[in-house]
């Protein structure tokens, strides 16, 4: 009784983050320029830098280096978070800022969020065909579907589906591709796909599912052309094969330049990417040097928060994410402020910053502080009279997320800047 009960309290929570979202959705439908921080008196910018990143971001600022002398072709960040990411408001600011500096690597991971029935961000479009189901790793059903990399999991029993995905290109960044890599299940029982690789659907690659076992997998297709869209439908060779799983695309060019892969599910904690139970796999194929984790907000959302248990969430990601990618860097990012009931300032928060400050030290992670340079405890109230924060107190406008973009872009502008000067000659 008591687990139906704890069960029927986050599908509750859930509902809430997802509404909250939604509303999310509706303020932010066109961009926002923010001109000067002196804007915005309750802004500490004076305390707007990267913590720790002199040690803990060595690895990165030598790679960023060896890309800039044209000996590494790319340098690959992972960004995993919360609803926060998963529109891509925030995150898509600093993708494209970063490879204005250093180049387009490519578009990254994307999910067909809207195929799962859930937001998706409004840089790329995808639609589909057939009978499909989605999963979020904060559920804990339809406990049949896993989750993977991006924190979803996709399904279908219908041989005849398909999934269409169109790229959008960013106002001077464009984001068309020559490379995907599918990352899925492969097994016996699974689909063939055929990917077209053309917008007349003439050309196309036969992707085979023919391993003995269970397992999950990716294949890279290579496009003729540089595209912008691509279909895939699924293909039934015989009665034996009755299923699909869908975990995400990674969409790059050939270019040198930034990989910015963003990763967010609406209410993710730190545990809920631990229990995905193909995350940490598929993370280790994306090969990121830098790892940025932007999580506490769902986990300080709780009235019975318990700062031990958050350290201990913390622990179990960065060990697990640190088995797979021993080379990655990590920069930790706290939650903003945010308000419970759209009415009442959130104290947990404080705390839940003081965990992810201590754990950067102990992991040699870099960390940003956000809260306190938004302005600390209460201060989402002060965003929202500036119209730079949603009514539910907890999610920004186009006009917060851009100034919080500014804020994270301008510090680690200032670290990357730095950490080359001092590794010149």
């Amino acid at each position: 009784m008591h687990g139906s009960l704890r069960i029927r309290k986050r599908m509750r929570r859930a509902r809430a983050i997802i509404l909250s979202c939604a509303f999310a959705l509706i303020g932010l439908t066109c961009s926002a320029q923010i001109t000067s921080y002196d804007n915005y008196p309750f802004i500490n910018a004076d305390i707007d830098t990267i913590h720790l990143d002199s040690t803990a971001l060595k690895s990165f600022f030598v790679k960023i280096k060896e890309m800039k002398e044209g000996k590494r072709k790319n340098v690959i960040i992972v960004h995993i978070g919360d609803s926060h990411l998963q529109a891509d408001f925030f995150t898509s600011l600093v993708r494209e800022q970063l490879q204005r500096d250093y180049g387009n690597g490519g578009r990254g991971l994307i999910f067909p969020y809207r195929v799962a029935g859930s937001n998706e961000p409004n840089n790329y479009h995808s639609s589909a065909t057939g009978e499909w189901k989605g999963r979020r790793c904060v559920m804990v059903s339809p406990s049949n579907i896993p989750t993977g990399i991006a924190g979803f999991g996709l399904q279908t029993y219908d041989s005849t589906s398909s999934i269409k995905v169109n790229i959008k290109n960013a106002a001077d960044l464009n984001y068309s591709f020559t490379h995907m890599m599918f990352l899925h299940d492969k097994g016996p029982h699974c689909f063939n796909w055929v990917v077209y690789t053309s917008n007349d659907m003439k050309d196309s690659v036969v992707i085979k599912d023919s391993a003995a076992r269970w397992s999950i997998g990716s294949d890279t297709v290579a496009f003729k052309d540089t595209m912008n869209l691509f279909t895939m439908c699924t293909l039934q060779k015989d009665t034996s094969q009755y299923e699909a799983m869908v975990y995400g695309m990674v969409l790059t060019n050939d270019q040198p330049g930034i990989i910015y892969h963003t990763i967010g599910s609406n209410g993710a904690r730190y545990a809920d990417y631990n229990h995905s139970q193909y995350f940490i796999q598929q993370l280790a194929q994306l090969k990121p040097d830098l790892v940025i984790v932007s999580l506490g907000t769902n986990e300080a959302f709780s009235k019975r928060f318990n700062p031990d248990a958050f350290e201990n969430d913390i622990d179990s990601t960065l060990v697990n994410i640190k088995r797979v990618v021993p080379d990655a860097d990590f920069l930790l990012t706290t939650p903003n402020d945010a308000f419970r009931s759209k009415r009442y300032p959130n104290p947990d928060i404080a705390d839940a910053v003081d965990v992810i400050r201590r754990e950067a030290k102990k992991y040699d992670a870099a960390y940003w502080d956000f809260y306190h340079i938004m302005g600390g405890y209460a201060s989402m109230q002060k965003w929202y009279k500036r119209r730079l924060c949603q009514k539910d107190h907890v999610h920004f406008t186009a006009g917060g997320y851009t100034l919080q973009a500014e804020l994270f872009n301008d510090a680690l502008h200032k670290a990357i800047k730095d950490g080359l000067d001092k590794l010149a000659p």
